[in-house]
């Protein structure tokens, strides 16, 4: 009689634990949602120059990672990147900015640290940011001032 007792209490906490680990997001990194946009207006801009490019967030995050590669570059094991910065304390609380702005909190990193990469009309890239264990990543084409939208 007491084996009975002690196995259904097994049997309820291995249900319990695999309920909390199936059907809620315990465990599970959480994902950043990304918006990007292009702005239209640039005074200043050539024809041939690309729009500046916006990256929204779903919520503040404090950022430790952001990095923009060429598309064609992300398979590599060592791929260019055309811009990146790092925090390992996490930056301040954004929930947005323009290519190539510093961020509040973040150094950038990589060879030409001091120069960010300009952008290639008609050339997709990527976007990849992290938050502690939170990712997210969105692919965009930036698009050249004088084309019409």
């Amino acid at each position: 009689m007491e084996k009975k007792p002690w196995t259904l209490i097994a049997a309820a906490l291995v249900l319990g634990t695999v309920y909390v680990f199936w059907f809620t997001d315990l465990g599970r990194a959480r994902h950043i949602q990304i918006n990007v946009s292009s702005r239209p207006f640039a005074p200043n801009a050539a024809p041939e120059d690309p729009l500046p490019i916006i990256f929204g967030l779903d919520q503040d995050w404090k950022l430790t990672d952001v990095r923009v590669s060429p598309l064609a570059e992300v398979s590599n094991a060592h791929p260019k990147l055309s811009w990146q910065l790092e925090s390992k304390a996490g930056s301040a609380p954004t929930r947005g900015f323009a290519y190539g702005d510093d961020i509040p909190g973040m150094q950038r990193r990589g060879a030409g640290s001091a120069a960010v990469a300009p952008l290639v009309p008609g050339v997709p890239y990527r976007l990849d940011l992290a938050a502690g264990r939170a990712r997210g990543s969105v692919s965009f084409t930036p698009q050249a001032a004088g084309e019409p939208r």
